[in-house]
């Protein structure tokens, strides 16, 4: 707090004297789009925030996971080093880094839903402003989450011609150009491309053991959109958008977990025999690949060489992510105040990503994934508008099919040849070295929805909405050999199996199947115990909410919502061991109640908007842990009770001409009331004991959160125009719920900016510099895969200048 009042006042301390007489100026209204038709953020009764391109850019909001460090109540971490975001909103979020599970946060791009989060890492370009809807939007929008939407809005075309260009350069030598050109191309047709990129070829973290650097970026995107008028009465949107980023990714950083109450590691691994064991060449000492403290400090892996079949693999943490995609939206007026709409929606993503687990320069836990991803959407929906009713009625159909290969290296973790210096039986007699997971998921999707806005007094407004859906998910996969013999060994080790490299090792522990592997042990059969797992799950749910606005004033709404939604189940993508493992969770269930108000004070210089929260969270779906034969690993459970309760304050001010102070704070309080985890000191396969966690928090679910944006400018003469401004956020510290290696502590960042630009517009050069007081975070850690305990840092202070020219 000290760090971020300092910044602020020497931000004012600068400024020219304010003229404090009495002006005629407002705050400049902001309009959205959140119940699918434009209306102002203050008419529209839920909570939404919202920030416009122009805000974003001078934030340093690149990409969708940036949005969180501005936005109160939302958080993004990531539960493993998969390229995998987690988004929370409220606290209601999934903990699984799993490819293919579903957020609990709906993600749409120019109202095309994104379904799985990985594919939503990509720079945004060109925006005219994200909007972020906090709590169950169950009618409207189309797949099922719980927890809130963001929407991310594209610039559209523009009848009159308009074109610009963005240029940064910035520490760490990275470059980012953004361009535009808008117009007409006929008389019933306009159009705008837009074009970014990234470019850096110096690192921004840097080894600890060795000279490497990592972080290089290469990435860039295009969108073409083409609003065309059919006639008089029909217009249509069509969008074509790519993708391509082939950076590097960012690494961990491994530290001894007794500074956070752990033990120094989950498991130890070959590396720490020199250490820990009285045999070590540096026993007692301090392993050179610990640190905290400074971000730029990590270690990964570069490469991996199999010690059976010679074959080399390139692990640099590194990403070759590709999204292709096209969008129709069509908008037929057919009579007075009634609208079709239908947006049909394709888009295909496809990557190899490598990424570095355990935070060392050893071979603990690396992984390689190379997804195939296809997802297809088409609603439609019929409108209707007058002055005393408004209701949409649609239809939504959806279908994504998802193929992975999770590439797993574990040759120095306890598993593999860890075990050998500290002789753990049976590892240490046939070692795993590597494993390779592979599933196919594919899942289709349809609903029915309503939603109705009632006037039933010039101030009073009834809202009633309603959806239908149902859902079928099918997945079908299974660990692998990866063709070294290694695991197929080890399973043939311990169970009297023939199993040949390259074949299914996940382990049938059913006792009602035909091919249990105790029913089968010491038979010719035994290799049948060893299969893929297949399974599909249906669900079929309604979800609904009630609301009412009453307008006070022309200047003061309250409201209430009750509302109801869900989050379909889903299955675990991880390395399985047993087919119990791979039992899919159900779905989850949030019912939600809130009050607020929204109010225009001050002659319209200040927006003043609160809201009071209460939710009851049935069958959360969160990380556990697995029995399995080769110990405790990751899980999916559903955690049966547990209740949020919170409030958000947003003040938006404009106490003088030129002078924005926009703040904003979010306060949650989350409680499990009823949960049977698995315990893991007392939990051994085939022997599963639980203990009652009832009363931990939620994990990802601060109990603060506060971000502010502080901006003042003024003319200098008759054709210039100075800015000077501040942003910060904070984030208090979450407890990782059950898992509390997952914990992270509470952070400050703070921004600011210099610019200097034209009156009209044309031209603006500014100065910037991001993490301005260099704090040292991490929004993310947990147990790096095997062995050690790790942290995900944030970036370190950044600083750079950026020009905009308009044409």
């Amino acid at each position: 707090m000290r760090k971020t009042l300092l910044s602020i006042s020497v931000v004012l301390a600068g400024l020219p004297t304010m003229n404090l007489v009495a002006e005629t100026i407002q705050l400049e209204e902001i309009v959205v789009t959140a119940q699918k038709r434009a209306q102002s953020i203050n008419d529209v009764g839920i909570t939404v925030n919202a920030f416009s391109g122009e805000q974003m850019k001078d934030m340093g909001v690149f990409s969708a996971e940036d949005v969180a460090q501005h936005t109160p109540g939302l958080t993004v971490n990531e539960a493993a080093a998969t390229g995998t975001p987690n988004y929370t909103i409220r606290g209601v979020g999934f903990q699984d880094y799993s490819t293919a599970a579903s957020s609990t946060v709906g993600l749409y791009f120019d109202e095309v839903a994104i379904p799985y989060t990985v594919m939503s890492r990509g720079v945004l370009i060109d925006m005219e402003r994200v909007e972020v809807l906090k709590g169950p939007q169950g009618d409207l929008y189309g797949r099922n989450t719980t927890a809130g939407q963001i929407n991310f809005v594209s610039k559209k075309p523009t009848e009159e011609f308009e074109a610009g260009i963005s240029v940064s350069h910035g520490r760490f030598d990275t470059l980012d150009f953004e361009g535009f050109v808008s117009g007409s191309l006929t008389d019933n047709v306009n159009a705008r491309l837009a074009y970014k990129t990234t470019q850096s070829d110096e690192g921004w973290q840097k080894s600890i053991t060795r000279d490497d650097e990592l972080g290089e970026k290469d990435v860039s995107a295009i969108r073409a959109l083409f609003d065309i008028e059919l006639n008089d009465n029909a217009s249509l949107l069509l969008n074509l958008h790519a993708v391509r980023d082939k950076s590097e990714n960012r690494a961990n950083t491994a530290y001894d977990g007794r500074q956070a109450g752990l033990a120094e590691n989950a498991l130890p691994y070959r590396q720490l025999a020199d250490y820990q064991l009285p045999t070590g060449a540096n026993f007692g000492e301090t392993p050179p690949w610990y640190s905290t403290g400074d971000s730029r400090s990590a270690d990964w892996t570069n490469s991996y060489t199999s010690p059976i079949t010679g074959k080399t693999f390139d692990l640099r943490p590194q990403r070759d992510n590709e999204l292709t995609g096209a969008s129709a939206k069509l908008e037929w007026e057919l009579n007075e105040g009634m609208t079709l709409t239908a947006i049909t929606g394709y888009d295909k993503f496809e990557r190899q990503e490598s990424n570095d687990w355990d935070g060392g320069a050893y071979n603990d836990s690396s992984n390689i994934n190379t997804t195939d991803l296809e997802v297809f959407s088409q609603e439609v929906r019929l409108t209707y508008t007058s002055d005393e009713l408004m209701w949409i009625a649609g239809v939504y159909y959806s279908h994504d099919e998802m193929d992975e290969e999770y590439h797993y290296f574990m040759s120095d973790s306890m598993f593999g040849q860890g075990s050998i210096p500290y002789g753990i039986p049976p590892f240490a007699l046939s070692p795993i070295l590597e494993l390779q997971t592979r599933y196919e998921q594919e899942t289709q999707s349809a609903a029915v929805f309503g939603h109705v806005e009632w006037n039933l007094t010039q101030d009073l407004r009834l809202t009633l909405g309603a959806r239908y859906t149902q859902e079928e998910r099918e997945w079908s996969g299974c660990t692998y050999d990866a063709g070294d013999g290694s695991l197929a060994g080890f399973l043939n080790f311990s169970f009297g199996s023939t199993l040949p490299a390259g074949h299914c090792g996940t382990i049938d522990d059913d006792p009602n199947s035909p091919n249990y592997v105790f029913g089968l042990l010491g038979s010719p059969n035994v290799n049948d115990a060893f299969h893929p797992f297949t399974d599909s799950i249906d669900t079929n749910k309604w979800m609904g909410k009630i609301g009412l606005d009453y307008a006070v004033t022309e200047d003061l709404l309250v409201y209430g919502t009750f509302s109801t939604a869900f989050k379909s189940g889903g299955f675990n993508g991880a390395n399985s061991n047993t087919t119990q493992q791979l039992i899919p969770y159900t779905e989850e269930e949030l019912t939600a109640f809130e009050l607020g108000l929204k109010s225009t004070l001050l002659d319209g210089t200040l927006q003043l908007n609160a809201a009071a929260f209460w939710y009851d969270y049935e069958d959360k779906q969160e990380q556990d842990l697995a029995v399995t034969f080769v110990g405790n690993i990751s899980g999916l459970t559903n955690v049966p009770e547990s209740r949020i309760n919170g409030a958000e304050l947003e003040l938006k001010w404009l106490p003088v001409e030129g002078l924005n102070i926009n703040l904003g704070i979010a306060y949650l309080d989350t409680k499990v009331e009823k949960w049977e985890a698995v315990d893991p000191a007392a939990s051994a396969w085939p022997t599963v004991v639980t203990h009652d966690v009832s009363g931990i928090e939620l994990a990802q679910a601060p109990e603060w959160q506060y971000n502010g944006q502080i901006k003042y400018e003024w003319p200098l003469g008759e054709t210039l125009v100075m800015e000077v401004g501040t942003d910060f956020s904070f984030q208090g510290e979450t407890s990782g719920g059950v898992a509390i290696e997952d914990a992270t502590d509470d952070f400050w960042v703070v921004n600011a900016q210099v610019a200097v630009g034209s009156t009209d517009g044309q031209w603006r050069a500014m100065l910037w510099s991001r993490n301005l007081t260099d704090e040292y975070y991490y929004p993310a850690a947990y147990q790096g895969g095997n062995g050690p305990y790790v942290r995900s840092a944030g970036t370190p202070n950044t600083y750079g200048v950026t020009f905009d020219y308009r044409f």
